[in-house]
């Protein structure tokens, strides 16, 4: 037994000995560029089970195939000799258990491994730029295997990203990121093209997960090494945008919003919202009358207008902000103009003020008579209301400041003025009126601009002002109702033409003066929504606030810009379903959740032109109208429209706005409405809505003869926008004559009763 194992340990070490000898063969073979003699010695060690895992015998193996590739006559026979030769060396690394042992066998093959990975590299990139990312992907692992080469990392996660992997590659590009963020600051590296892609793709990653705070770090490493990228920029922006959004106006706000100017100077939104926090804040402060408070922040306000003089871009900016580039006595004029003109009396007044305090030399406060001397010599009538008003608010016993109004009206009220002088002196008149009664003469000149200006706002297609004088006049002169009358005729003709006939839109094809053409520019194929033109918006912006406005609410409502993309992509989701649903599955053709947001709280309709699709919502011929309901809700503030070729969606279904809670208990809404309607907009149902519970009300009806209209009332149906009661008059728009009118009585269960005349109109539209 015993010269057995003996004899059997002489023969394994004879063979073992034997395998050492055709490893040796091999390896000389090989550098002698014997490459198919050395191939076959090296197979046999590999075919034998004690050297078979030997990483030496392996790495030879995998030398032996990377130089075949090179050889005239054997690469032919060898077709996959460079994955050979990458298998063999990756198990030549494999076979080593111990970390450093495994990293100092790489060391010292480091040249051959380099040469080896380089050629895989430059196959595996091959493959990528032709976008063939399932051949490149375990090409660039194999990389990865050997070492952490940062083109590598990044390759193959944009692999795995093209992939739609993306799970796989967002770990990839972290430590992709983190290597190259610190490689450059730490040696001043060189950045090449793929090093965007970690900072691009990991941003778009946390952007859509909603992870701004990550994304925003992210982008921020990117842009101190590619300052100038495009992509970054824009994630930079919007990322920008949305933080803003979500901080309220604070000075904090303007500090972020004039560091974000320094990255984009020119930007719209930027300039914009610049000037309305400053305007914010200023008027806060002149509300709160911290006079000290707001002459500081209006010194930085005018400083960092006077600084944007020297801007390059001086010229694009002007197209966004009126102040840029102006000296101080300029902004100062201008600034408090510009408060007066969109009505910021106490703002106006504290910037007048501060800016006297700043011309004037003395350094104590300037005394009331130099106030009113000043005043006085004031040629902005508008101007001079709010100062005077304003300061009488904060010195009620002030008698010079009283006075001095009386003799600024004497002087003003003699002279001719022009519309939008008009309103200020009727508010101006008043106040003098109820301060010194026995002067009549400020009654009087009240009287006069108050009917100058009704017709004045009708010529001038200001149709809110309009109403609104009119009801003051309708109230206080009763000696002037038929004047008053034909005044409120025009309108509704007028309000008509502007607001209503021209606000038509053609459809594709059809050409006509002055109206524009509408046609979609979204693709179905690709998912894509378009967008409509912003003369479009504009124009059914204007068309809806015709229909309320005529309904009497005063509360108009906007388009707004991201209101009208959701509706947009609602409409496309119907285009692409050729068909119209509130509460589609995401199985629909091109679901995209915010066509599924805008769907559920939007009125849709099946027609291509977004003007007539308001016009058929007012129209709806249903028992509840519950779209005319939405579009003359009075809380609604933000709407939005989008159409498609064949559908039109209106998000109309808005909360936002904040009114008197009890203004519409007492003030009706009503289609068609009290007085004048024209003809062609006298729907078959009719609607009276009121913030007051309708259960048990009635509605009757005459005609201009007394005799009582045949009608029928539809049950109650809550839940759409005001209470409403809703009935179908027995009525033949063929046969109304001028005379026809018709007295609509609603009375409610607890016994209130409201009256009104509707009068059906024809209206010459030359």
């Amino acid at each position: 037994m015993k010269k057995t194992i003996l004899y059997l340990s002489f023969l394994i070490v004879l063979h073992a000995h034997a395998q050492v000898k055709n490893y040796q063969k091999a390896e000389k073979l090989y550098k002698s560029g014997n490459l198919k003699s050395a191939n076959k010695k090296i197979d046999k060690c590999l075919e034998d089970n004690t050297t078979k895992k030997d990483p030496n015998v392996l790495l030879l193996k995998s030398k032996i195939m990377f130089h075949i590739m090179s050889e005239r006559g054997l690469a032919d026979k060898y077709p996959g000799a460079m994955k050979e030769a990458l298998r063999y060396a990756e198990n030549s690394v494999s076979e080593i258990k111990d970390n450093l042992q495994k990293e100092a066998f790489k060391a010292n093959n480091s040249e051959y491994l380099d040469e080896l990975l380089e050629k895989n590299n430059k196959e595996a990139v091959d493959n990528y730029n032709l976008n063939r990312y399932s051949r490149a992907l375990p090409m660039f692992k194999k990389t990865l295997f050997f070492r952490l080469d940062t083109q590598a990392l990044v390759l193959a996660a944009n692999c795995y990203w093209n992939l739609e992997q993306i799970y796989e590659a967002v770990p990839m590009y972290k430590q992709a990121a983190d290597m190259i963020y610190k490689a450059v600051l730490d040696s001043n590296s060189a950045v090449f093209g793929y090093h965007r892609e970690p900072f691009r793709n990991l941003c778009k990653y946390y952007i859509d997960l909603k992870a701004y705070d990550s994304a925003y770090i992210v982008v921020k490493n990117g842009r101190e090494l590619l300052p100038n990228d495009r992509i970054l920029n824009d994630y930079t922006y919007n990322l920008m945008r949305y933080t803003l959004d979500k901080i309220p106006p604070s000075v904090d706000y303007l500090r972020m919003v004039q560091n974000s100017l320094k990255d984009f100077p020119s930007d719209s939104f930027l300039n914009h919202r610049e000037n309305s926090i400053f305007i914010f804040l200023l008027n806060g402060m002149a509300k709160a009358n911290e006079q000290s408070n707001f002459d500081s922040l209006m010194y930085l306000y005018a400083k960092s207008k006077k600084e944007k003089a020297d801007s390059r871009l001086l010229s694009t900016i002007l197209q966004y902000d009126i102040f840029a580039g102006q000296d101080y006595d300029e902004f100062y004029e201008n600034i408090t103009n510009y408060f007066s003109k969109i009505g910021l009396r106490e703002a106006c007044y504290a910037a007048w003020k501060g800016n006297l305090n700043r011309l004037s030399k003395d350094t104590v406060e300037l005394s009331e008579n130099k106030l009113l001397n000043a005043i006085l010599t004031e040629n902005s009538i508008a101007n001079a209301r709010y100062i005077f008003e304003r300061h009488l608010e904060l010195n009620p016993k002030s008698n010079t400041f009283t006075k001095g109004r009386n003799v600024y009206l004497t002087t003003k009220n003699s002279k001719k003025h022009g519309y939008y002088d008009l309103l200020h002196l009727i508010e101006m008149n008043d106040a003098a009126a109820k301060d010194f009664k026995s002067v009549r003469a400020f009654k009087d000149y009240a009287k006069t601009y108050r009917m100058e200006l009704i017709g004045e706002s009708i010529d001038s297609s200001d149709f809110k002002l309009c109403r609104s004088i009119w009801h003051q006049a309708s109230e206080m002169y009763s000696d002037q109702n038929k004047a008053l009358n034909v005044l409120w005729k025009q309108m509704i003709e007028q309000d008509f033409r502007v607001n209503y006939y021209g606000t038509r839109i053609n459809p594709e094809g059809k050409k006509e003066n002055n109206v524009p053409e509408y046609k979609w520019n979204g693709i179905v194929d690709s998912c894509k929504s378009g967008e409509m033109p912003r003369e479009i918006v504009y124009r059914l912006q204007d068309r809806i606030n015709y229909f309320r406005r005529t309904a009497g609410l005063e509360e108009e409502i906007f388009l707004d810009k991201s209101n009208n993309l959701y509706c947009m992509i609602a409409a496309m989701m119907c285009e692409a379903n050729r068909s119209m649903s509130h509460e589609p599955s995401d199985g629909w053709r091109c679901f995209i959740p915010a066509g599924f947001d805008a769907l559920r709280t939007s009125i849709l309709s099946k027609d291509g032109n977004p003007s007539i699709a308001i016009t058929a919502a007012m129209g709806q011929n249903h028992p509840t109208v519950g779209n005319r309901r939405w579009l003359l809700y009075p809380k609604a503030l933000n709407m939005g429209i989008g159409t498609a070729n064949s559908y039109t969606a209106i998000r109309a279904v808005d909360n936002s706005r904040e009114i008197d809670s009890v203004k519409y208990t007492k003030k009706f809404v009503a289609w068609p409405p009290a007085k004048e309607c024209p003809k062609m907009l006298m729907f078959k149902k009719w609607s009276f809505s009121i913030d007051l519970p309708l259960d048990g009300a009635t509605v009757q009806m005459k005609d201009q003869d007394g005799f009582e209209v045949e009608l029928k009332q539809d049950a109650n149906a809550e839940g759409y926008g005001l209470n409403s009661l809703v009935w179908e008059p027995s009525i033949s728009l063929a046969s109304i004559t001028p005379e026809t009118n018709y007295t609509v009585k609603i009375k409610l269960k607890d016994g209130q009763t409201f009256t009104y005349t509707v009068k059906p109109i024809d209206i010459s539209l030359k």
